[in-house]
């Protein structure tokens, strides 16, 4: 945190600029050091700060050749020292005065007004080395024969926002610009304000998403005293919300709008003079966004097929009804609980036409937000071995469920072919035309049992036998019969 002010002239205390900095967010500062004496900052230059990490920038108004300039003085150590000061607006012919600063990263900006009345602009020069060097002032207001003042700015990563008081529509009206590129490029000019009243001393603020701008304006009332007004937008500046009055403050000038803002809350302060000045404030709670899911492990990450695998997902941003979406066909997802917003437990059912390979599971929040974790899951290709015991389950189920239709005698003779084509692949090594031979019998009896006018077994039974034994030829690497 760093503090700057000015300080007249008295028995003891020189005048100029005193600076004092807090590593431990305002608790305690530093000495008071006078930057005027020890830098050769103006001391009565009108400084702004701004500052970005360990660098501080102080951009001041100075007497040049007998013409008002800009000058920025740059410090790379938290203020203990500052480079020589730096002429950034360049102009010796009009005055350039009431300069205002921002900084985010290794960027730098600094806005003022130059000229007088009716023929004075709003310029910015901008830096991408820390201020060790800054572009050519470029004309932001660009409003000839048309009073503009009072620039404000701010900037936030790579975003930049500029507004001012512009006379060209009439009446003095809030304008405002912003940048996407680090000040490269600005959008047109937007009327913020627009009233048939004056509106100025405007102050813009921003942190990521959320920009806010303030300034001061008589109500629509009809008072010639100003209130305070704001408007906010949620998007990075691109569009704002509606206009409005935050002092209401009636038979009272209010004036010099500062905006604070962070993730949670917008905060505005202003002055309003009664027998004495104050300074009122009011804040406004924000929305805090809520962020998308975050998928880290899922586990166990591998199954086969047949199989029905429970398993726990691990991230953060779980909410309570979100819903599993497994890649490719074969799976299916179910028993889905949220226990704590950072894991997640699941239960995937593996068809024995699951394709093997890896899937990605994706997760949606109720909220609609999701994330995806690419390749979660892995459906391994079931065994010759297990396939057949599959078979041998499939075959004894259907004494169970009335497949065979004569009794249970018949079924002996397919769990022979079975077990034979087993031992085949138990060989070392497996004499995969052995078993391969076995099931490709297994095949033909069924398909007998299931002709004729008293067929030992049902269609069903049948169809679930053949498609087994086509699943069991596949994994031996065989080529399965068509259907009888």
């Amino acid at each position: 945190m760093y503090v700057i002010g000015s300080e007249s002239t008295g028995a003891t205390i020189s005048e100029g600029y005193y600076l004092r900095h807090s590593n431990d967010f305002g608790v305690t500062f530093d000495a008071a050091r006078n930057l005027t004496a020890l830098f050769g900052i103006p001391a009565f230059g009108n400084c702004a700060m701004a500052a970005s990490g360990n660098h501080v920038f102080l951009s001041c108004t100075q007497a040049v050749s007998g013409n008002n300039e800009i000058v920025v003085a740059r410090s790379a150590d938290n203020g203990s020292t500052f480079s020589s000061l730096q002429n950034v607006s360049l102009s010796p012919i009009v005055g350039s005065n009431k300069s205002h600063i921002a900084a985010s990263g290794s960027g730098v900006y600094v806005g003022w007004e130059e000229g007088a009345g009716s023929s004075s602009e709003i310029l910015l020069a901008r830096s991408v080395d820390h201020g060790v060097s800054f572009a050519p002032a470029a004309n932001m207001s660009a409003t000839a024969g048309f009073s503009s003042i009072g620039a404000s700015l701010d900037a936030d990563g790579t975003n930049v926002w500029l507004t001012w008081s512009d006379r060209s529509p009439g009446n003095d009206e809030v304008f405002y610009r912003r940048s996407t590129n680090s000040g490269e490029t600005f959008s047109d000019a937007v009327n913020l304000s627009s009233t048939l009243l004056a509106s100025s001393t405007s102050f813009v603020k921003g942190n990521g998403t959320q920009v806010w701008v303030a300034w001061s304006e008589p109500p629509a009332s009809g008072s010639n005293l100003p209130d305070i007004y704001v408007r906010g937008s949620s998007d990075g500046g691109f569009t704002f919300g509606n206009v409005v009055n935050v002092s209401n403050s009636g038979t009272v000038h209010s004036n010099q709008p500062r905006v604070g803002l962070t993730s949670l809350a917008v905060s505005l302060f202003w002055g309003e003079p009664a027998s004495f000045r104050e300074v009122y404030y009011s804040f406004l709670e924000l929305a805090v966004p809520v962020p998308p899911p975050s998928l880290l492990t899922l586990a166990p990450g591998t199954g086969m097929q047949t199989q029905t695998v429970d398993v726990l997902l691990t991230g953060t941003g779980f909410q309570t009804g979100a819903v599993w979406q497994l890649g490719g066909t074969g799976t299916t997802v179910s028993n889905v609980e949220c226990p704590t917003n950072e894991s997640m437990r699941g239960r995937i059912t593996i068809a024995l036409t699951a394709a093997p390979g890896a899937r990605n599971l994706t997760v949606t929040n109720p909220d609609g937000q999701s994330a995806t974790l690419t390749g979660a899951f892995t459906v391994i290709s079931a065994s010759g071995s297990m396939l057949i015991e599959i078979t041998r389950v499939d075959v004894n189920a259907g004494i169970s469920s009335g497949g065979f239709l004569n009794g249970s005698s018949a079924y002996n003779s397919l769990l022979a072919h079975l077990e034979n084509a087993e031992r085949a692949l138990q060989q070392q090594p497996p004499d995969l035309a052995a078993a391969i031979n076995q099931m490709d019998a297994f095949y033909i009896k069924i398909g007998n049992m299931a002709k004729g006018k008293k067929p030992e077994i049902s269609s069903a039974l049948y169809t679930t036998l053949y498609n087994d034994y086509a699943a069991v030829m596949a994994s031996l690497g065989g080529t399965a019969k068509p259907p009888q």
